[in-house]
């Protein structure tokens, strides 16, 4: 499996989307803050009332949808919404619809696996809820009605590029799918403050994915080891279109993180974090070496069939990869944390996740 594979890590779901969203490329604006009508009260119906419980109604969904097909790959600004600035990024994935959302919405694919870039662990914790999610796949497809699936969802996210503050926050979770459109809409909605903000280590280039966690709190910056950061507010929906072989895929997101009460999140820092995950995620999705999901899922039974232990002594080489990176790049930090018993801290859904994508990057 070669390297294009897997550059990866985070569409949330939880789309957590590098906190503070620096270093991504130039963003395309589609205006000021242009919406079409009925917008923001479709992301209400979404957000307020199909989370909690409403029927979702496919009329006031309609604007979502109609503004994901009108905007196609652009980017840019949205209305402040829960006292958060908003942006929108369009982007095409190259796969039929159904294929799609198998790996996206499937127990035995992790999703760290799909999004390396941003996700280090996420786990449905309602009962069956996750299992709920292979009616979104599942043949015959399309199914005949609309399926709702509700849960909770417990996120813990990559080490951010530019202060190295990795969040854990629980996430209230709805996924509709409305056959008559052909559109499914994931909804994503952090009902309080994430946990505060610890300290993670990059190791390698961006590109690799390889990161190292710490449990101290506070962010690596210079000048800013002490802050307790958290993500205050964290809305998304992510909608994606079958359009046969292709599906036409949106994500807003609205976001506000700081410290103190104060938020530093502003409108092009989440811009700018969207443009990056088009990027990494389409380098995943749409490279031509993707494996099928069935693949991915006879990986994952093979690793969930083995013990704890084993599992960790097959990971040692794979983070003694991650050491002999870190000593040369003098990251002394990340070096006295991997030689001090790393994998003993590692769960068993961070091991199946770290074996999974070494095994897909083997040659």
């Amino acid at each position: 499996m070669s390297v294009p594979f897997l550059v990866r890590r985070g569409w949330v779901c939880g789309l957590i989307l590098f906190f503070f969203g620096f270093g991504a490329g130039p963003v395309h604006a589609l205006g000021p803050h242009p919406s079409l009508p009925g917008l923001e009260q479709a992301v209400d119906h979404l957000c307020r009332e199909v989370l909690l419980g409403h029927e979702p109604d496919p009329h006031r969904i309609a604007p979502l949808i109609a503004h994901v097909r009108a905007q196609g790959d652009a980017a840019g600004g949205l209305f402040r919404y829960d006292d958060a600035p908003g942006a929108y990024q369009g982007f095409a994935i190259n796969l039929p619809m159904q294929r799609l959302l198998r790996c996206l919405y499937n127990p035995e694919i992790p999703q760290e696996l799909i999004k390396p870039f941003s996700i280090r662990s996420s786990v449905w914790t309602t009962p069956k809820s996750a299992e709920a999610q292979r009616q979104l796949w599942a043949d015959p497809w399309p199914p005949a009605r609309t399926l709702v699936v509700r849960g909770e969802q417990y996120d813990r996210t990559t080490a951010d590029l530019s202060t190295g503050g990795c969040y854990a926050m629980r996430l209230k979770r709805v996924l509709v799918l409305l056959p008559e459109a052909k559109a499914l809409l994931s909804v994503s909605v952090q009902p309080e403050p994430s946990e505060v903000g610890t300290k993670g280590y990059r190791v390698g280039r961006d590109e690799d994915s390889r990161y190292v966690y710490s449990e101290e709190e506070g962010l690596t910056k210079t000048g800013l080891g002490w802050v307790s950061s958290r993500i205050q507010t964290n809305v998304s929906i992510g909608v994606y279109l079958d359009e046969g072989e292709v599906v036409q895929s949106g994500v807003f997101q609205w976001m506000r993180a700081g410290w103190s009460g104060l938020s530093v999140i502003k409108e092009s820092h989440i811009r700018a974090s969207l443009v990056r995950y088009r990027e990494r995620i389409g380098a995943v999705l749409n490279a031509a070496d993707l494996p099928a999901p069935e693949e991915l899922e006879a990986l994952f039974r093979a690793l969930d069939g083995k013990f704890d232990a084993q599992l960790r002594r097959e990971v040692e080489p794979i983070l003694a990869g991650y050491l002999a990176q870190a000593e040369q790049e003098k990251n002394r930090t990340a070096s006295g944390i991997l030689e001090k018993g790393y994998a003993r801290h590692l769960d068993r859904g961070e091991l199946i996740g770290l074996l999974m994508r070494e095994r897909l990057l083997a040659p």
